[in-house]
C-alpha cells in the first residue's frame, strides 16, 4: 500500500485513541457489522466494505473482491472492543483491527487487516481505500 494510505490510517488510529472516551449509541450496530465481517464468507465481507475499498482492493490485487479478500490476513476473532466517534469507529477483534465509517447504507468497513505499529505510530492496513 502507498505511504499516503498509511498516513491516513495513522491519523484515523490516532483519532481513535484520542476520542475513545466519546461513547455512542451506534456501538451495538458497529459491533454487529464488525462481527459479521469477521465471521462471514468472502462475498459477505465484500458487501460490508465501502465502495472505494472494494475498488482499491480489486485494482491492487488484480482480482475480484471475493478472490482478493480470501488471500489477505483478515481477522476472524471475536470483538474485543468498540470505539465510536461521530461517523467513524474502530473495532478491535482478537486478531485484527477494523476501521468503519457510516455511509448511506449503514456502517461499512473502510480498513481491515490493520496492525498497530506501536503507541503514536500509524496502523498498517492491508485492506483500505485510496
Amino acid at each position: 500500500m502507498s505511504s499516503p494510505r498509511r498516513r491516513w490510517a495513522a491519523a484515523l488510529g490516532g483519532a481513535a485513541v484520542l476520542l475513545s472516551g466519546c461513547g455512542s449509541l451506534d456501538a451495538d450496530e458497529v459491533e454487529d457489522v464488525a462481527a459479521s465481517f469477521a465471521h462471514d464468507d468472502a462475498a459477505g465481507r465484500c458487501d460490508l466494505l465501502t465502495t472505494n475499498v472494494v475498488e482499491s482492493l480489486v485494482q491492487d490485487e488484480g482480482a475480484s473482491c471475493e478472490e482478493a479478500i480470501q488471500d489477505l490476513p483478515i481477522g476472524s476473532g471475536d470483538v474485543a472492543s468498540v470505539e465510536v466517534w461521530g461517523e467513524e469507529a474502530q473495532v478491535r477483534l482478537g486478531d485484527d483491527t477494523l476501521f468503519l465509517t457510516r455511509t448511506a447504507d449503514g456502517w461499512r468497513i473502510m480498513a481491515a487487516a490493520c496492525r498497530s505499529q506501536g503507541a503514536n505510530l500509524p496502523y498498517e492496513c492491508r485492506v483500505e481505500g485510496s
